[in-house]
């Protein structure tokens, strides 16, 4: 089994984090969002999104698995973006793996590591968002210990809507 490091992104990982998330999309939602909303997806264009957030000094940074000096994965927490949410409530904003490490444990050793990043921020409560259509991501984020707390949000994308439902669950459960 292949070591992998968990550490914050620096700035020579844009191109590798836009690699990662362009390539997780692609393989984890398709037949979930648009084939033509997956194949627009570019490397380049998210590397520019990338290099802006982290040069705006995006705080937290992502975090990031490295696996045989690869990047196999990202994570990143904040606080909560909802208008419900209190200043105690935390998010994890993102978590993506390529297909080759799914299965492995490091979406659980990123999701550990995000859940640390809240703790130590101050955060005592937590939520996802997630497709309402992912099976593979609801079942995943079931495993750690969230549950649906029966928010539903509409997102359009590519011309069609799409539902995302809200997982909850105080940190102080992990």
């Amino acid at each position: 089994m292949t070591t992998i490091e968990i550490r914050p992104a620096k700035d020579q990982d844009i191109q590798d984090l836009a690699l990662v998330h362009v390539h997780a999309w692609k393989w984890a939602y398709r037949g979930l969002i648009s084939d033509v909303v997956l194949e627009r997806l570019n490397a380049d264009q998210r590397a520019a999104s990338w290099n802006q957030m982290l040069h705006e000094e995006m705080l937290p940074r992502p975090l990031v698995a490295v696996a045989g000096g690869d990047i196999v994965g990202f994570v990143h927490a904040d606080s909560s973006r909802d208008n419900d949410a209190d200043a105690l409530t935390g998010e994890v904003t993102a978590l993506y793996l390529v297909r080759e490490h799914v299965g492995a444990g490091v979406g659980r050793q990123l999701w550990d590591a995000a859940l640390n990043q809240l703790r130590n921020s101050g955060h005592t409560a937590l939520t996802v968002w997630v497709l309402e259509t992912n099976k593979r991501g609801r079942h995943f984020y079931e495993r750690m210990g969230m549950t649906m707390d029966g928010t539903i949000k509409e997102l359009t994308m590519g011309g069609s809507v799409l539902n995302e439902v809200r997982y909850q669950s105080s940190l102080s459960a992990f």
